[in-house]
């Protein structure tokens, strides 16, 4: 009987401890009922094809240039390191020539800009759509102002920009910049 005593606590505390574990691997191992974080869903493979990369480009590289808007990666010197974006002035006949250049997939592509929304500021809108000349790309940009130098046509601005593939596939980037001339 003293030998049996012993054991109990100990059977006991097996139980508990493989009770315990089973809980803990199932907790890391089963899904969840709230979705998932950015780390998850970053590596899930594309359904269809792979999301659109948006490059830097130099102004050498495009047909482009004048008064406008250029955005760029923050924390990098645009001259040296390239821009994300540049989208001049709309022409004053309303043609729809296009104005916007990016650099995606490693290939600069013409935009025409489809859709504005917001305030004004030296041509730009606060929220703008452009479809690539191909049709393949959209280019959403959200834009703010952050600066308005008194004694200067060149206004800081601040955003984000959003390019999605024919296939739905996107890629973000923030982005730093000016417009004006």
């Amino acid at each position: 009987m003293s030998l049996i005593k012993p054991l109990l606590p100990i059977k006991s505390c097996m139980v508990i401890g493989c009770c315990a574990l089973a809980l803990t691997a199932c907790g890391t191992s089963s899904p969840s009922v709230h979705s998932p974080g950015p780390e998850a869903t970053a590596s899930l493979p594309a359904a269809t094809g792979s999301a659109p990369e948006i490059n830097s480009f130099t102004f050498d590289e495009i047909d482009l240039g004048g008064c406008g808007m250029t955005l760029w990666a923050p924390g990098r010197d645009p001259r040296t390191d390239g821009v994300y974006l540049f989208n001049g002035l709309q022409p004053p006949d309303g043609s729809p020539k296009a104005t916007m250049r990016m650099k995606i997939d490693g290939r600069i592509m013409p935009f025409q800009r489809t859709e504005a929304e917001g305030e004004e500021y030296y041509g730009q809108f606060e929220r703008q759509t452009f479809t690539s000349v191909d049709g393949g790309l959209t280019a959403e940009v959200n834009s703010e102002v952050t600066s308005k130098p008194e004694n200067s046509e060149v206004w800081g601005v601040q955003g984000t920009i959003t390019v999605i593939n024919a296939d739905g596939q996107e890629t973000s980037v923030e982005a730093i910049g000016d417009a004006g001339c």
